[in-house]
C-alpha cells in the first residue's frame, strides 16, 4: 500500500510539473511570435499565469501530501443510518 501511495505521489507530481511546463511555454510562445499584437500578448500572459498555478499547486502537493494523506481515515457508516439522513431531504424535494 505505502508502494501505490508513493507511485500516485511521483505521477501526480510529474503531471502538475508538465502542466506547468508547457503552458509556461506555450505562453512565452505566444508572446514570442506576436502577430497582431494586444490579444496575443493577453493570451500569452494568461498561459504563463496558468501554469505558475499548476507549479504552485505542485510546491503545495509536496510540502502538504503526507500529512494530507495520513490525516485521512475513511470510517464505515452504516447504511440504514445515510438513509435516514437521506430520506428528509427527498421528501422535501418531492414536495416541490
Amino acid at each position: 500500500m505505502r508502494t501505490q501511495r508513493r507511485l500516485e505521489n511521483i505521477s501526480t507530481s510529474i503531471s502538475l510539473v508538465g502542466l506547468a511546463l508547457g503552458f509556461t511555454v506555450l505562453g512565452l510562445l505566444i508572446i514570442a511570435k506576436e502577430p497582431d499584437g494586444g490579444a496575443s500578448i493577453t493570451g500569452g500572459i494568461l498561459g504563463i499565469l496558468v501554469g505558475v498555478a499548476f507549479l504552485v499547486s505542485a510546491c503545495l502537493h509536496w510540502k502538504y501530501c503526507d500529512q494530507i494523506q495520513g490525516g485521512f481515515q475513511p470510517e464505515e457508516v452504516p447504511a440504514a443510518e445515510i438513509v435516514s439522513e437521506i430520506r428528509p431531504a427527498g421528501v422535501a424535494i418531492a414536495s416541490f
